[in-house]
């Protein structure tokens, strides 16, 4: 038996899904070959996480992607934890600088789910963009 999202858990996407799209839409990039799959690897731990927080409030700095692909799986494990009721992003960058997103779940007290699934590892754009659309010009 399929699962089907709650309206919430639709809403809860679709504001995520325009935070991404919202990190930079500055300069449009070629599409990239790539195998787009919604079962990829996307959790991190939770040092990870804070570290790449960290670096981020340290060196806060222009994105310099257009946005990322995060893959099904790690939504349906987010949205799957108990007491969830949406998702916060925090911007984010890796050691190496390049800019990414932690996804965490959050309760109905608005604390962040540490304990839970936290992501992160996006699939940058570019060079991983969709074709050309009113998104990315």
């Amino acid at each position: 038996m399929k699962k089907i999202l709650q309206p919430r858990s639709i809403i809860v996407l679709a504001v995520l899904v325009v935070s991404i799209v919202g990190l930079a839409l500055f300069l449009p990039a070629p599409r990239a070959a790539a195998q787009y799959k919604a079962n990829q690897k996307h959790a991190v731990t939770l040092d990870s996480a804070a570290k790449y927080i960290q670096n981020f409030k340290k060196h806060p700095v222009a994105p310099t992607i257009q946005g990322g692909f995060f893959g099904r799986n790690i939504f349906d494990k987010i949205l799957a934890q108990p007491g969830l009721v949406g998702i916060r992003y925090y911007y984010a960058a890796k050691d190496d600088g390049s800019p990414t997103l932690v996804l965490v779940g959050v309760d109905s007290t608005g604390d962040d789910m540490v304990q839970g699934v936290i992501a992160e590892y996006i699939w940058p754009c570019p060079p991983l963009c969709s074709s050309s659309n009113a998104l990315n010009k």
